[in-house]
């Protein structure tokens, strides 16, 4: 029988909006704030028995109040259906997205959150000690700083590097660095990630800090908050939602995010773990973004480059700057221009200009490149993409022009902060709509890959489950001798042709597996020694 969902129906309607229920009631139907009743009584039950409120359980409201808020709440969802269903079934383009992505989506997302996250608490209990351990160390490692010193004899006060405040006042009054320019929602001076990213270049006390928040961030976020909440199959169970971003990527909320799961260090990779007899198969789309622009631009240069195979920066640099070697040598003996080609294709979707693209090729391969050098490469690069420069420019007019934009599969992207009178925040709109385009192409294949994938091994009755996807990865929990079978499902699945290919080309894929979910890098890193984990120093 059919599925619908009001919240899903709105963010078709209106990505940028709130979508839950109590928002919508106030802002479409007569019923206003139809659930205060149940959070009076809830207050005052709480203050008379002191009860904490995250202790009140709903079962000690009372039936009559109840009812009254549980038909408020059908009554609810039946006007928000009849007000939104007749304005989808007007626009084909969204009706297309609402039956044959978002509700199948939101129906695939809600059996993958109930497989839940496979978890070694062994595993994470050692990992949690050793954290402690480098989070005591590195906060050490402030105290080799003056600085430090400074503000606490002067501030009277230990210094803690997660407190904005005393950040600010350490690295640009006791340690004089110039603020980046960067402001929080509030209009104070940012201390975030990138801030402190940027001032390392300067001085190495900001690295040292960010090392220290990072460290404390894994800790608080996949240690203990997750530990207490492992349910007794040895699982965590989490949200994964589909309707919380603009851009069309899914996001992840609850017990566990599992689109911030650490990249470079496997310590939480490792923690996910296959029970006995069972391997965890992951599958990665490879340079999507860039295959897409291929796609949608229509440039045939591009689609060439994935075509011939092969390394793509590789095969990007060796076409651009015409390298007298065979692509397999670029990355060896021209690794600057590999990387400016990487900083430009990457940099150009996401509106970089010749100063941002000098400042990360500089960075990643430690010599210097030029700014000049910089603006020649990316006028080189749109010599020889031309009709992927072209597609940018008619995207940027059309959206200046509309203040919208259609992806592939009919998502509407609103943009009206393109008629700003900020030259800054307009740019800023369209750079949003463009990487929309491109985001959510690939973002939605992916997830139309499982969903086709999930209804075929249930069909197959194979012993298989996705439990996660995490950007353009698809993980699953596989029995072992069933692995190559599902690889061959999965990669079909996601490269079915939704008129999005290039010819003879589909998307490429990169499959992984292993015992766990860092595939073999919690070895490499690793080792246990009694309950407690340490790193591996020769790694």
């Amino acid at each position: 029988f059919p599925s619908h969902d009001t919240m899903v129906m709105h963010y078709v309607l209106d990505e940028n909006d709130s979508h839950g229920l109590k928002a919508l009631a106030m802002k479409y139907t007569n019923y206003g704030d139809y659930d205060k009743p149940l959070e009076e009584f809830k207050k005052q039950y709480c203050a008379d028995h002191g009860m904490l409120q995250e202790d009140f359980t709903y079962d000690l409201i009372p039936f009559d109040i109840l009812a009254d808020y549980a038909s408020k709440d059908t009554g609810v969802t039946y006007d928000l259906f009849m007000k939104f269903w007749p304005i989808l079934q007007k626009n084909e383009r969204l009706l297309w997205v609402y039956n044959n992505l978002l509700i199948p989506g939101t129906l695939f997302l809600m059996d993958m959150e109930e497989v839940g996250i496979p978890t070694d608490k062994d595993r994470m209990r050692a990992a949690g000690k050793l954290l402690d351990a480098d989070i005591f160390a590195a906060k050490q490692e402030l105290y080799n700083y003056e600085a430090v010193h400074l503000f606490e004899k002067t501030e009277g006060k230990i210094f803690n590097p997660n407190s904005p405040m005393q950040l600010r006042k350490l690295l640009f009054d006791y340690l004089g660095l110039n603020p980046t320019g960067k402001r929080t929602a509030t209009g104070a001076v940012s201390t975030d990630a990138e801030v402190l990213e940027e001032l390392s270049e300067e001085h190495d006390l900001p690295k040292a800090i960010l090392k220290v928040r990072k460290l404390s961030k894994i800790q608080n976020t996949y240690i203990d908050k997750i530990l207490p909440q492992i349910d007794k199959d040895g699982r965590i169970r989490t949200n994964f939602n589909l309707i919380f971003t603009t851009s069309g990527r899914l996001s992840s909320s609850g017990k566990f995010n599992a689109q911030q799961i650490p990249r470079d260090d496997p310590i939480i990779k490792g923690c996910i773990k296959a029970p006995a007899g069972y391997k965890i198969v992951s599958q990665d789309l490879t340079t999507a973004e860039m295959y897409y622009a291929a796609v949608l631009s229509g440039d045939k240069n591009l689609q060439q480059v994935f075509s011939s195979g092969g390394d793509f920066h590789s095969t990007i640099a060796k076409m651009v700057f015409n390298l007298p070697c065979h692509v397999d040598e670029v990355k060896n003996i021209y690794k600057s221009m590999r990387q400016s080609a990487k900083a430009i294709s990457f940099g150009i979707l996401y509106g970089s200009g010749a100063k941002k693209v000098s400042e990360t090729v500089t960075k990643a391969t430690g010599d210097y490149y030029d700014i000049e050098q910089a603006r020649d490469d990316i006028k080189q690069y749109f010599t020889k993409f031309n009709k992927l420069k072209k597609w940018l420019d008619d995207r940027k007019a059309f959206i200046e022009a509309n203040g919208y934009t259609y992806s592939f599969f009919g998502r509407k992207r609103r943009l009206p902060n393109v008629f700003s009178s900020d030259k800054g925040i307009a740019a800023h709109e369209v750079r949003s709509g463009i990487n929309a385009e491109v985001q959510s192409l690939a973002s939605d294949v992916n997830l139309l890959g499982a969903i086709r994938t999930a209804n075929e091994i249930k069909e197959r009755g194979l012993d298989a489950k996705i439990f996660m996807l995490v950007h353009d990865s698809i993980v699953a929990l596989v029995k072992e001798d069933q692995v190559d079978e599902y690889c061959e499902i999965l990669k079909r699945n996601t490269q079915h042709d939704w008129g999005c290919n290039i010819q003879n080309c589909p998307i490429g894929v990169d499959q992984e597996i292993g015992g766990d979910y860092s595939f073999g890098k919690w070895d490499d890193f690793y080792t246990v020694e009694g309950s407690s984990l340490a790193r591996i120093q020769t790694r």
